[in-house]
């Protein structure tokens, strides 16, 4: 029970404890020529950052496009899929039917068989009650399983497994902060307060 209660404590101490970020304060280099190396590094990233969401939202359509394209080749074999399911189960239905014609004629025996080896303990009743048991115990081991209904995927599944190839995340910041330091700035990671943050 103590721990129980140590660690209920725990658990609403960590949730109160602070939450922190780490940030880069960029502090940029003094005199003409490093500010025009800087913007060199801006229009490098800005480039670079143009670059991989045109390919992004290229990689996007192009998952969009295929995406339709196996849509359409798994609608016709879904189709095949619930034809053959439908007549599956026109046969289950059918045996269904004779498993329980069977089954309700052994059971009015085992009920007639039962009652009178009850009633009058007549050892062939009583013998033939425990024959029909295991009879009944057999056809319930046998009785028909429905056919599963066949599984179709979504349009939004398909495009969701297409687009995971496309990433977004390319190395335009981290050419960035290259081209900052070798243009004489510096970077400095400061630990931010985001959440629970001392007043």
């Amino acid at each position: 029970m103590k721990r129980y209660i140590f660690l209920l404590i725990f658990f609403l101490f960590m949730g109160c404890a602070p939450e922190y970020m780490v940030k880069n304060i960029y502090i940029p280099p003094v005199g003409v020529d490093a500010k025009k190396c800087i913007n060199r590094c801006e229009i490098a990233r800005r480039d670079c950052q143009n670059s991989c969401d045109f390919e992004y939202n290229k990689c996007l359509n192009d998952a969009y496009k295929r995406a339709k394209d196996i849509k359409a080749l798994e609608d016709i074999e879904y189709q095949k899929r619930y034809n053959r399911y439908k007549i599956a189960q026109n046969h289950y239905r059918l045996k269904l039917s004779k498993w329980h014609s069977r089954y309700d004629s052994y059971y009015k025996d085992y009920c007639y068989f039962s009652s009178r080896c009850r009633n009058s303990k007549d050892s062939y009743a009583c013998d033939r009650q425990r024959d029909l048991r295991s009879v009944l115990d057999r056809l319930l081991s046998t009785k028909p399983v429905h056919p599963k209904m066949p599984y179709q995927k979504s349009f939004e599944q398909i495009y969701n497994n297409e687009k995971s190839i496309c990433k977004n995340r390319c190395s335009c910041q981290k050419d960035y902060d290259i081209c900052f330091l070798n243009c004489g700035g510096t970077i400095q990671m400061k630990k931010i307060c985001i959440k629970n943050c001392d007043k």
